[in-house]
């Protein structure tokens, strides 16, 4: 598999824009107007250059080919390790399993890598089985697992392995459109998913998990919002004023509050009558 890194003289951690920055410099270097006498070269080398570019400037398209050169780099010895050895170690066996858990996940085998997974998690609960891997296999494993999860509809095992991977991210200089990406995922379930299907009560803790998150004051206001709302269903009118004013405090114009203020000022006339 071509390295795309390498093609733009790059390291794996850098940011998206010192990529734009060794692009703009490469496609200077070696365009086919300044390499008359080996245009046919230049041409190619352009080409490749721009594709590379394409890639890792995007951050879904990065994330996707992160995932798979670093599958093609251990391919061999994964397929290796994944030969049976009668004297293998409790530890080895681990690490042989939550390597072709690993494989599973990189090829969409997802019920299959998930049913694995739970197997080893049964067997040894106390056990982190994704130490078993290299620093950065280790997060994509779970990131995979997250979504895996997520995507079988398995909201709060999901929320778990995401939240993990973001509390990392804090500790260390991930990559950050993983970190971005994770965060919007742990948004989208809290609020799409978990909080929509919960009862108020459980939907007011789910919106609080959710303001752990680095939101922006647009998305805190949100929030807040939709906790009055939960409170006023549940008659916790004192909070679910609380509430309220927060949301207006961070975003005065925040819209779709015509439901909540009607009920909260009836609660607020019976109060002085």
């Amino acid at each position: 598999m071509v390295n795309y890194y390498n093609i733009l003289e790059v390291h794996e951690e850098v940011s998206a824009e010192e990529i734009k920055r060794s692009f703009r410099t490469l496609i200077k270097k070696f365009h086919p107007d300044i390499n008359g006498l080996n245009k046919k070269w230049a041409e190619s080398k352009t080409k490749i250059i721009i594709q590379a570019y394409k890639t890792l400037s995007d951050s879904h398209s990065r994330k996707q080919y992160d995932t798979l050169h670093r599958h093609s780099q251990n391919k061999q010895t994964t397929v290796r390790d994944a030969k049976p050895k009668t004297s293998a170690t409790k530890s080895e066996k681990i690490s042989l399993e939550i390597r072709i858990i690993f494989s599973d996940l990189l090829n969409g085998h997802t019920s299959s890598a998930i049913e694995k997974y739970e197997h080893l998690l049964n067997a040894s609960p106390d056990t982190d089985f994704f130490l078993h891997l290299n620093h950065r296999d280790f997060i994509d494993c779970k990131f995979l697992l997250a979504e895996a999860y997520e995507k079988s509809g398995k909201y709060e095992i999901s929320i778990k392995l995401y939240e993990y991977i973001l509390e990392k991210g804090k500790q260390a200089a991930y990559r950050q459109h993983l970190l971005e990406e994770t965060k919007e995922r742990i948004r989208n379930i809290y609020c799409r998913k978990l909080a929509k299907k919960s009862s108020p009560d459980k939907a007011l803790l789910h919106y609080q998990n959710l303001l752990k998150l680095d939101l922006c004051k647009n998305e805190q206001a949100f929030v807040y919002k939709k906790m009055a709302e939960c409170s006023l269903k549940l008659q916790d009118y004192e909070n679910a004023l609380k509430y309220l004013h927060v949301a207006l405090s961070l975003k005065p114009k925040l819209q779709g509050l015509n439901k909540l203020r009607i009920n909260l000022n009836q609660y607020l006339q019976n109060c002085f009558i």
